[in-house]
């Protein structure tokens, strides 16, 4: 069975081909619906190099491994599995220089199932998930390239001088997509980890070092660092002792990698750190900006919103002793496996979803590939300090935001979940995190000139769940 997959990019067909030779590239093109991830790989597109990768389909986990058998520099690389779920499978990449600027990248692949011919009635849907996977793979190709023209407007080029950020909370959603993308641009990568920490099995990209965060000499003469460290707000109901370790993990944290850096002799030139527009409290159909107030007066007793206030101080002591401080404070980030929007999908799918509580609240969002990018742009955007909303330019109320979710999935949105059934099964986070409203706009962002890969709900979610109808 033979498919392929076709695009055209504006871009020399040079810089094509090299993007998918970086670090990190593999691990970028994974669809994130899919409950897959590279176990090992040489980080090569050399002939006789290796990848393997796990993927997880029910209760089922498949190893595939494959191999590179040819390679011809801007214009070819072929892979073949070598081990997995196919009879046949050997993928070739094509590229095509169609003028100085622009390229073409065509995908072949020549597949064949196991137990022809009966399961080739398997074909037909096998070729429609190829195609959401591929339209996927050049989308999010032709992005990371656009947005490395955006850091080369901002002087940052790693092809002409190196770049070497820090990385503190990594591990979760947003720490490893934000590596992913640093390594596919070229970008260096230390990671701190806390001593007590148990080793871990996870493949990182090549160019991405792991060390104990008291080992500073590792982190002199960084161009930024960036510090996701936090407790999931979400991973359990709220009790007086885990409300504590949200509380701990954010400010204590941040207050000991500020006070690390700062016994650096050439400290990080920026720190970028994660706070959330839960600093704005209830606000109903206010418009918030990073001018509105959000002192207590305005906030009231709001647990989230003081959390945040006291997190951003501590990272902005950073600022008076050693550089440029950015608040990157984040809105939903959409993934379809991890985060809020990993917790509706079922109900939606089963066609039991629709609005939340009333419904008019609203619900400030950013695509997880826009949360990485963001961060990289932040850290090395010498414009951009104090504090910046990470959300979209289309900031829905949840209504509508149950209504577009459902019409991505073909299905229909009309069971509201009370809110006095919210506060019953989720006890004190269900007005902080369902019910309250927060109409956040990325006012920095757009001043700073920043451009959103995915500016609009619709086209976000139809993109993290395989469903866009076009590359472009």
């Amino acid at each position: 069975m033979l498919f392929n997959h076709t695009s055209q990019f504006a871009f020399p067909v040079e810089r094509l081909f090299a993007y998918h030779e970086q670090a990190g590239a593999i691990d970028r093109l994974i669809p994130p619906w899919e409950r897959t991830h590279v176990v090992a790989s040489n980080d090569s597109l050399a002939i006789g190099s290796m990848v393997k990768i796990r993927n997880q389909v029910g209760f089922i986990s498949q190893n595939l491994i494959a191999q590179h058998t040819d390679y011809r520099r801007n214009e070819l690389f072929v892979d073949e599995l070598r081990s997995g779920p196919f009879a046949r499978w050997k993928h070739q990449h094509l590229f095509d220089s169609l003028s100085p600027s622009r390229s073409q990248l065509t995908d072949n692949i020549d597949f064949a199932l196991p137990l022809a011919p009966l399961s080739n009635l398997l074909n037909g849907w096998v070729q429609a998930k190829l195609e959401s996977m591929f339209r996927f793979r050049h989308r999010v190709t032709r992005d990371d390239l656009q947005f490395a023209d955006q850091l080369i407007q901002l002087g940052h080029n790693p092809s002409e001088k190196p770049i070497k950020i820090g990385i503190s909370g990594s591990s979760g959603m947003i720490g490893r997509r934000t590596i992913e993308l640093a390594r596919v641009l070229g970008i260096d990568v230390v990671r701190a980890v806390r001593s007590e920490s148990k080793p871990q099995q996870t493949r990182w990209p090549r160019g991405v070092i792991t060390v104990e965060e008291h080992r500073l000499d590792e982190f002199e003469n960084l161009d930024a660092w960036i510090h996701l460290g936090g407790v999931g707000i979400a991973d359990r109901r709220w009790s007086t002792a885990y409300k504590q370790a949200i509380r701990n993990s954010r400010i204590d944290s941040t207050r000991k990698i500020v006070e690390r850096l700062g016994k650096l002799k050439q400290p990080p030139k920026a720190l970028v750190c994660a706070s959330g527009v839960g600093i704005y409290a209830d606000r109903q159909e206010e418009i918030l900006d990073e001018s509105s107030s959000v002192d207590r007066s305005a906030t009231k007793d709001d647990f989230l919103a003081d959390v945040a206030r006291q997190w951003e101080s501590e990272a902005n002591i950073y600022q008076d002793q050693s550089g440029r401080v950015a608040l990157a404070r984040f809105g939903i980030v959409l993934h379809p496996r991890f985060g809020a929007m990993s917790k509706m999908l079922l109900p939606f799918r089963m066609g039991l979803g629709g609005p939340v509580g009333p419904g008019k609240q609203y619900w400030p969002w950013i695509h997880v590939d826009d949360a990485a990018s963001i961060l990289l742009y932040l850290a090395l955007n010498e414009r951009c300090s104090g504090p910046v909303n990470v959300v979209a330019p289309e900031c829905l109320p949840n209504r509508e935001f149950s209504r577009l979710l459902a019409k991505v999935l073909h299905r229909p949105s009309w069971i509201p979940t009370p809110a006095f059934a919210l506060r019953l099964g989720l006890g004190q986070m269900a007005d902080p995190l369902l019910l309250s409203s927060a109409h956040a706009v990325p006012s920095a962002l757009l001043s700073a000139g920043y451009k959103f890969r995915f500016p609009t709900l619709e086209a976000a979610m139809d993109n993290l769940l395989g469903c866009q109808r076009q590359d472009s």
